[in-house]
């Protein structure tokens, strides 16, 4: 029993040190994903401003719409990193404290509790509610093309006139007037967005490089 252990849980530890890394780097992932959608979300609030200045009052409100959506990914991301953040914390602190023999015993309960929910009845319903999800995906998809704010039921004419407000502030009280064609102010079309996936691509890289140093000098 006691090379069996030996021999065992350094496994486990390795296996709980590898999903806290994995999780890590997905928490950082998140990280900037929010800010893109932050910086998104900024662009749509530009070209409502800009829709405004070429008199397009009905484009204004559907770039706020657009502000508004990316505005409540920033929140639900930022919500959930914090929540894995909240666990890695959880999990570490315990790992400081925890005895080997521990492990197994929460690692036994842990999987008698997926095999409680993973149960053909919860699957059933899981597929069940997949098929919904699609359903409603590609409904969706089918309105795309209509009126924003009312497609999603998001009402942004406050915004809209707190919006026209700060332009006629910026115009010393009046609203400027529309600009001749050649003239007008062109809209933001996009930002340059970080990588999710370059930075630990490249940390990857190095730790294979690494690796194989360490192997080719134990030889």
């Amino acid at each position: 029993m006691g090379k069996f252990s030996k021999k065992l849980f350094p496994r486990k530890a390795q296996e709980k040190d590898k999903l806290v890394t994995q999780v890590k780097r997905y928490t950082r992932q998140l990280g900037i994903r929010s800010k893109n959608y932050q910086k998104r979300s900024e662009v749509s609030r530009k070209n409502a401003k800009i829709a405004l200045q070429r008199g397009e009052r009905d484009r204004a409100k559907n770039y706020l719409v657009q502000y508004k959506q990316y505005q409540i990914k920033v929140d639900r991301t930022n919500n959930i990193r914090a929540k894995f953040e909240r666990q890695i914390e959880a999990l570490e602190e315990g790992a400081a404290i925890a005895q080997s023999g521990n492990f197994m015993a929460k690692m036994r309960d842990e999987l008698k509790e997926i095999a409680t929910k993973a149960s053909p009845e919860a699957i059933a319903e899981v597929a069940e509610d997949s098929e919904m999800y699609v359903s409603e995906i590609e409904e969706a998809g089918d309105i795309l093309a209509g009126d924003l704010e009312i497609d999603l039921g998001i009402d942004v004419s406050e915004m809209l006139n707190q919006l026209e407000t700060e332009m006629l502030l910026d115009a010393s009280g009046s609203m400027p007037e529309v600009p001749a064609s050649g003239e007008m102010p062109e809209y933001i079309s996009d930002v340059e967005l970080e990588d999710e996936e370059a930075e630990f691509k490249s940390k990857e890289k190095l730790k294979d490089e690494i690796e194989k140093l360490r192997k080719e000098l134990s030889e």
